[in-house]
């Protein structure tokens, strides 16, 4: 067994080729993103690699980097970028953020985060999508500047997504995403990957320990989730949300002052057609961006008077793009047609002085139109077993189809209805159904490195195109490089472990790794209860109704939920 680690080092020193070191000992954590739409666990990857202090033990490097990790220390690998290889495992990833050296033992230990920690950014303005789910996940990742090696499985790629913008962290917000959308999210092959759930199972037979844990969850009779019912809209009403009522808000401002409002919508908007003033709106008018001023005797104020004297309004998008910014300035000494100057003006109109009025404020945008709408989903937990009513309430906006509500819901529930069993210990390999865990992902890196080879340095893209056939599209290019790769021999277990399944079987049940950490001696798990009605369904196939009553006859419902397959 080989491992390594290779650098590519910021400043200077990134120009100067490969440097690279055997490893004394390293240590990955990765977690699986949640499939449970209320959990906001699954961190983005850590790791942990010692290796020589000596500057004689990087044989490849330039001289005049021995000289400086020589003279300087260890502590020019602060922010370089690292490839840690593992010849049974593959490789992975990611940033050195910490530097320890220990010089008792003449050794560096290297700390950081895995390339997925480049999607941990704050900040991010999300436009709402309307797409393909792999256009949407290109589109996120861009929006940390994460634009090559990523990719997302052709299983899923073509499936139509419609979401709303946001504002806040893309790391949180790509989990609910996946979620949503019944994907796991990983780093394998140094690729950034959403592909389908339950695709790859621990290998069995190859357990080196293992321990199971049965525990009461918290209790509660019911949990809550939303539905969005998310869809695109071009040029419709977007305020008032669903059309004018009685109780829809009237925007006020005094003369010279300036008013703020925001104003909530059932619509995450990209643009709108900016509002123009009119002297009449009628109650029930959605065509177009229009508003109306009454001053305070109750009269429509003339478009050219309101700005004569110094009125605005001006309207803009929040950051979450779910909600109108309306800014309304008073014009100071427009006429009334008493002759006095107007000290209050309102967005509306109105027959009288009573202040009978109704807001004309209208504005019709382009983007994603949403129904909020909650749903309860019981537990199966009386009320005589807890006080809690509900266990928790889930608010996530990719949620938008009866599927995924109930799908998520229910395994959010599940959490609530108490006693859960859960897994730790050791595998030695992670492999998809069918196959050998082989890399089939090609980075932007190895396929560049490929051409090279084959045509020389300074290739173009018009120069590439000899390799492929004629008319070749995206799509069948990569395909090309996928199938080339395909028969890597490198066994990749980084990004694979975390969300795989594992079946136990003395408890008689299947698990999902929500933490994996690969070592040279192998990889350490910890996994929740995975057993599905499709796990049920397959492995009493031919059995009756009967048959199953007679092998849970002395069981409780929970004895028997615990029970897992019984034969």
């Amino acid at each position: 067994m080989a491992i390594k680690v290779t650098f590519t080092l910021s400043g200077p020193l990134g120009a100067e080729g490969e440097i690279s070191t055997q490893l004394i000992d390293y240590s990955v954590t990765e977690d699986s993103t949640p499939l449970s739409a209320g959990d906001s666990s699954g961190s983005v990857g850590t790791f942990s690699a010692t290796l020589p202090r000596d500057a004689g033990a990087f044989i490849s490097a330039p001289r005049s980097f021995r000289t400086l990790l020589a003279t300087v220390g260890p502590t020019i690998f602060e922010g370089s970028e690292i490839r840690l290889t593992d010849s049974r495992k593959g490789y992975t990833l990611g940033n050195v953020t910490g530097v320890t050296e220990s010089r008792d033992g003449a050794t560096i230990t290297l700390t950081g985060v895995s390339r997925l920690g480049k999607l941990s950014v704050y900040g991010i303005q999300a436009q709402p999508f309307v797409g393909t789910l792999r256009n949407a996940f290109l589109y996120y990742a861009a929006l940390a500047g994460v634009t090559t090696d990523v990719f997302v499985d052709d299983e899923i790629a073509g499936r139509p997504v419609v979401f709303q913008g946001w504002h806040g962290e893309l790391w949180y917000s790509m989990k609910q995403m996946a979620a949503a959308q019944d994907c796991d999210l990983s780093l394998v092959s140094g690729v950034i990957l959403l592909r389908a759930i339950r695709k790859r199972e621990a290998t069995q037979n190859r357990e080196t320990s293992r321990s199971i844990a049965t525990g009461g969850g918290t209790l509660a009779q019911a949990i809550e989730i939303y539905r969005y019912d998310n869809r695109a809209i071009s040029n419709q009403l977007v305020y008032p949300p669903g059309g004018w009522n009685e109780e829809v808000e009237v925007m006020n401002v005094n003369a010279g002052e300036t008013a703020e409002y925001t104003l909530p919508l059932s619509a995450s908007i990209t643009s709108f057609q900016p509002p123009v003033m009119q002297t009449h709106v009628a109650p029930d008018y959605s065509a177009s961006s229009v508003y109306t001023i009454v001053a305070d005797d109750g009269l429509p104020v003339p478009p050219a008077l309101w700005a004569t004297y110094g009125g605005s309004l001006t309207v803009g998008i929040s950051p979450d793009t779910r909600n109108l910014l309306v800014t309304l300035r008073g014009p100071v000494g427009t006429p009334l047609a008493s002759g006095a100057a107007a000290t209050n003006f309102s967005v509306a109109l109105g027959s009288d002085v009573t202040g009978n009025r109704y807001s004309t404020f209208r504005v019709v945008g382009t983007g994603v139109a949403f129904d909020k709408t909650k749903v309860t989903i019981r537990t199966g937990v009386p009320a005589s077993a807890t006080a809690t009513e509900v266990g928790v309430t889930i608010d996530n906006p990719f949620i938008s189809t009866v599927d995924e509500l109930y799908r998520t819901g229910t395994r959010a529930a599940r959490l609530y209805a108490g006693a859960s069993m859960s897994l730790s210990g050791q595998v030695i390999s992670i492999n998809k159904r069918g196959d050998t865990g082989q890399a089939q992902y090609p980075t932007y890196g190895s396929v560049r490195d490929e051409v090279i080879g084959r045509l020389g340095a300074g290739t173009t893209y018009a120069d590439e195109q000899i390799i492929y056939p004629p008319g070749a599209t995206y799509g069948s290019v990569r395909d090309y490089w996928f199938d080339f790769f395909r028969d890597d021999d490198v066994d990749q277990v980084f990004g694979n472990a975390q969300g795989a399944r594992v079946f136990d079987k003395k408890s008689r049940r299947w698990y999902r790794i929500r933490s994996a950490t690969p070592t040279p001696a192998g990889i350490s798990l910890q996994a929740d209860d995975d057993l599905l009605y499709g796990d049920h369904v397959a492995f009493y196939q031919g059995r009756t109704y009967g048959d199953l009553v007679a092998l849970n006859s002395n069981l409780t419902y929970m004895q028997s939920e615990l029970a897992g397959l019984l034969s």
